[in-house]
């Protein structure tokens, strides 16, 4: 038994040898044709690097050689300098920017087409002459007035004018008997200006006025009945009757903005005031002559906007 076993052995070796032999055989058949194409996949690598030259010359100047460059994707190529770029112009409100000429600039400054001014002044008044029966008297006074006037045409405006001013005082005394007495006169005027210049920012006008005054007078002082009794203090007030007045003189107006305006205006006007006992309360000053100078300031109403 021993020996027979002996002698399989060989035979299990061969046969093993013969199968591993025939397993071997057809994969090697088999794999072969596969592996015959590997260096022919291999041999176009070294060609691929051959445009690899026409890449940096300028994309502008190709060359017939060079292969085109490949396209690039929207999200692959780099934003280009040279494309516009939108941006916003005007307000962001503005569907669209507003076009054609811009609006002249005197539009931004129109003066009222037919102009109603009303106007307030303020000023100073100076009588040069002085009255008799006074030992001591002022002539300065200050002034204050209202006015309305409308443009007839541009060169010519027509108007009234009310005003109040102080004529100064004078004061007196007699003995035991003396007095203080302040004068003032009111005053409604037509008035009538021309302008020889005007424009949009500047007018110089030259003015008249012809009206009534109404004297006013406030009187205190002491009065004695008789040589043996005390004086008695008294104080009064009074107006007389209207008196004829004339006044011109010129002025020049400023725009501060399209509708207001300052007016500086120098005024001499001739008072027939009376000289008589105004009111039983004082003496009147009498016929007087008057040169005002004052600042105003006025509106104009457009009446046809």
């Amino acid at each position: 038994m021993r020996l027979s076993r002996l002698r399989l052995v060989p035979v299990l070796v061969l046969l093993a040898a013969a199968r591993t032999a025939l397993a071997q055989g057809p994969a090697a058949e088999g794999r072969a044709p596969a592996a015959e194409p590997a260096p022919a996949a291999i041999e176009p690598a070294p060609a691929a690097p051959e445009p690899a030259p026409a890449a940096p010359e300028p994309a502008s100047t190709p060359t017939p050689e060079s292969a085109p460059a490949p396209d690039k994707t929207p999200e692959a190529a780099p934003p280009s300098d040279d494309v516009p770029r939108s941006e916003p112009v005007g307000p962001v409100n503005e569907v669209a920017p507003r076009r054609g000429p811009a609006p002249p600039a005197g539009s931004l400054w129109s003066r009222a087409h037919a102009p109603l001014t009303l106007e307030g002044r303020l000023g100073f008044l100076v009588r040069p002459e002085s009255s008799e029966g006074f030992d001591e008297e002022s002539h300065v006074g200050a002034e204050v007035g209202l006015s309305l006037y409308v443009d007839l045409k541009r060169e010519l405006a027509a108007g009234l004018e009310v005003e109040r001013a102080s004529l100064g005082r004078g004061s007196a005394v007699s003995g035991r008997d003396t007095v203080s007495i302040d004068y003032t006169v009111t005053s409604a005027m037509l008035g009538v200006r021309a302008y020889p210049k005007r424009s949009e920012l500047f007018d110089v006008f030259v003015g008249l006025q012809v009206g009534l005054g109404f004297q006013g007078v406030s009187a205190v002082g002491t009065r004695s009945n008789d040589s043996l009794a005390p004086a008695t203090p008294y104080q009064c007030s009074g107006s007389a009757s209207p008196a004829f007045q004339l006044g011109g003189g010129v002025g020049a107006r400023f725009m501060i903005s399209p509708r207001w305006g300052i007016t500086g205006r120098v005024n001499a006007a001739g008072r027939a005031l009376t000289s008589d006992v105004v009111a039983e309360c004082a003496q009147g000053i009498g016929t007087a002559t008057t040169i005002s100078a004052g600042l105003g300031l006025g509106y104009d109403f457009d009446l046809d906007p």
